[in-house]
């Protein structure tokens, strides 16, 4: 659970106030029911979009790679968000059972990132600001993404993506997968892929999941406030 009073005996985790990075960690803290502290950095508005509230402070945490999201837990101080979500998985248990189950966890990770990064140029450039634009995207880079993981499913006949019970995969592709499911205005994409549409709902329905998806979660936007799509949060059915 989120709190806003901090302990030194919490872990501290900070980011933007957006999605972004740092969801499928929030979910996984929310799942695991891991307490912790958050600390949103705010940006500035238009046209200059300032990022001084996170500057002024980006040199004097003591990380030695300064950067968003951090976390710290008592003296661990650490960034990037793939380690920081691999740190919490070991921690509570949600890297699978077995070394073979880890690799799955850390190859989907790793998978689901690059498919985020893939479609992040046109959030932010100018093909998202036109709907023409972000359809041409969803029937092309984000339809056979989505295929790759639809056939992994499809093949991987478990309850969660890697065996029957949950990892911190399922956060990661979960939140990449919806977000990128944002550009299709239509809301139709997701119809053809039935084992994703599935895969979703389980994640949804997970215990403090689907609660805190459907308050915190969903009033953040996916990208950063310079982004031509996401940066605000989207209506979505």
């Amino acid at each position: 659970m989120s709190t806003s009073n901090t302990d030194k005996n919490q872990l501290v985790f900070a980011y933007w106030a957006t999605r972004g990075l740092a969801e499928p960690i929030r979910l996984a803290l929310h799942y695991s029911n891991t307490p912790y502290t958050e600390k949103l950095y705010h940006q500035g508005e238009g046209p200059e979009f300032s990022r001084e509230e996170w500057l002024s402070e980006k040199q004097n945490l003591g990380l030695d790679f300064p950067n968003l999201p951090y976390l710290f837990d008592g003296d661990l101080k650490m960034t990037q968000s793939k380690a920081i979500l691999y740190y919490i998985g070991r921690k509570t248990n949600l890297m699978g059972k077995t070394p073979a189950e880890e690799a799955h966890v850390m190859m989907l990770c790793e998978q689901a990132h690059d498919f985020r990064i893939k479609t992040a140029p046109v959030f932010y450039g100018p093909e998202g600001a036109t709907k023409e634009g972000r359809k041409n995207c969803v029937d092309t880079v984000i339809s056979e993404e989505l295929k790759k993981f639809e056939d992994y499913f499809g093949k991987n006949k478990t309850k969660f993506a890697v065996g029957d019970h949950p990892t911190v995969a399922d956060f990661q592709l979960y939140e990449y997968i919806d977000a990128n499911l944002a550009m299709d205005e239509e809301h139709t994409l997701i119809d053809k892929f039935s084992n994703i549409k599935q895969f979703m709902k389980t994640i949804r329905e997970l215990p403090r999941v689907g609660d805190y998806i459907a308050k915190a979660h969903a009033q953040l936007p996916f990208n950063a406030k310079m982004a031509k799509y996401g940066g605000k949060v989207l209506e979505r059915k």
